[in-house]
């Protein structure tokens, strides 16, 4: 591959980022103590960047640790960043 070709992702890869995505979501969402609407999720390959902010260090960790358990193997960053009010 020449430098400036990149390699993009099957559709497959796209797709499998996508529900795993959508689980970490829907987890976030049903947990009833967090505030999903400012956490943004990004999966891509090996990695799953949650972002954004949240009202407690509490609600920060929590959305971490739940990530981490659908992720699996995979690395969890969490940038979730605390803004308090």
């Amino acid at each position: 591959m020449r430098p400036h070709e990149h390699e993009h992702p099957s559709n497959d890869q796209v797709q499998k980022e996508a529900q795993l995505r959508d689980r970490v979501h829907d987890h976030l969402k049903r947990h009833g103590q967090l505030d999903v609407t400012k956490i943004g999720i990004v999966v891509r390959k090996t990695q799953v960047l949650l972002w954004g902010s949240v009202a407690t260090e509490f609600e920060r960790t929590t959305a971490g640790e739940i990530a981490a358990r659908i992720a699996g193997k995979l690395n969890v960053i969490n940038h979730i960043h605390v803004f308090r009010t």
